[in-house]
């Protein structure tokens, strides 16, 4: 996993927490290698350490130091132009160097199982010595999709054969989302697997301090910044009463406004969660499947959205979600579970069946114990 784990509340690191949790659970059988290379300094080693004790920690340095411009050069611009110019790349982030690099801290060693995320790292599993080893992608994202919206000379057809190229190098594909099970089911050969996302945090009583009416949670990609400045330009006017409290990088990438209350970011989500009343889920854009959806309604909270923000679901009806096609669909959307106690109350109904009907932790370890524990 490239990125580390505590740098942000965004839903792929979350998810991350709780895999290494389950790993630290079951130390007594696994012997567990996490390598990350993104985003780390001092306290977050320490913090990963004091953690997880039982899981071995390895950072890999992915960057070139320029200071001897001509090495720079030779063993890492050029190389890395050529393998562009002649591969296109569209999805591998995957360079000659970092390659060399991979293999050489990594490539001698002995694994039973490899499990790599994301697909545009796919590519490292070349690198290792993984001939004996059971290989699961963790996909998080259809990228192909996902990459689309950020890059002008994105070809689609290209990066979609290359996708599937890098998925089809492992024996198992990991997928949170029912269409992107879908996909990979068409265009593989492989086992993919529909793993439940359950969420790490306790679910709270709700508060008798109910100050938060709405809450947004998201981290601060692309498709959640234009998302929530719609929201800001389009919906904010049509409920002038209401304030959103506002949790996450995304306080960073929008602009102050008289309704929003930003808090960046927070240790405990749970209290926020156990204080409020409703979610929103701004989403225009995107693929995968939303943690900030499942969290709000394990709280047994309604989530207003757009169609964006169901991607993912087993189930798109009845579940707690409110789908909005429009800025007034969404505004009204709001003002419907805020001033219509029975309406609401069915909302939340809807959200506590869905959730446990299909995201619990146990259905969610029966899959993990199939993969890790049962030839442990």
């Amino acid at each position: 996993m490239p990125d580390n784990p505590f740098w942000s509340q965004a839903g792929n690191l979350t998810r991350t927490r709780q895999i290494l949790a389950y790993f630290a659970l079951h130390s007594d059988k696994l012997e567990v290698e996490f390598l990350s290379c993104l985003c780390w300094n001092i306290e977050s080693i320490e913090r990963f350490k004091n953690t997880y004790p039982s899981i071995n920690l390895t950072i890999m340095d992915i960057y070139s130091h320029k200071r001897n411009r001509i090495k720079y050069l030779i063993t890492d611009k050029f190389p890395r132009l050529i393998d562009q110019a002649i591969h296109k790349k569209q999805i591998s982030l995957l360079t000659p160097i970092i390659a060399k690099r991979i293999k050489s801290l990594m490539g001698d060693k002995d694994y039973d199982i490899i499990v790599i995320s994301y697909s545009t790292w796919g590519g490292l599993i070349q690198e290792l010595n993984s001939s004996g080893a059971y290989k699961i992608i963790d996909t998080h994202d259809f990228m192909t999709s996902q990459r689309m919206k950020a890059e002008s000379d994105f070809e689609i057809g290209r990066a979609f054969k290359e996708e599937i190229g890098i998925l089809s190098l492992y024996n198992e594909i990991w997928t949170y989302s029912v269409e992107e099970q879908y996909i990979y089911e068409q265009f593989t050969n492989k086992k993919v697997t529909l793993l439940p996302v359950s969420t790490n945090s306790n679910k709270l009583q709700n508060s008798k301090d109910d100050s938060i009416d709405i809450l947004y949670i998201a981290s601060d990609n692309i498709h959640n910044t234009e998302s929530m400045l719609w929201f800001v330009n389009s919906v904010l006017p049509l409920i002038p009463k209401y304030k959103i409290h506002v949790i996450g990088r995304i306080c960073q990438k929008i602009p102050d406004h008289p309704q929003l209350i930003k808090h960046g970011i927070v240790e405990d989500i749970g209290m926020f969660y156990a204080r409020a009343k409703m979610t929103i889920c701004p989403m225009l854009s995107g693929t995968g499947i939303k943690i900030k959806v499942l969290e709000s309604l394990h709280h047994g909270l309604p989530v207003i959205t757009n169609r964006r923000g169901v991607d993912g679901l087993i189930n798109k009806i009845n579940n707690g979600c409110l789908v909005a096609d429009n800025e007034v669909q969404f505004a009204d959307g709001i003002k419907r579970l805020m001033e219509d106690t029975s309406f609401y109350s069915k909302q939340k109904e809807y959200a506590q069946v869905f959730y446990h009907s299909f995201y619990t932790r146990e259905h969610e370890e029966s899959i993990l114990n199939s993969v890790f524990l049962e030839n442990a």
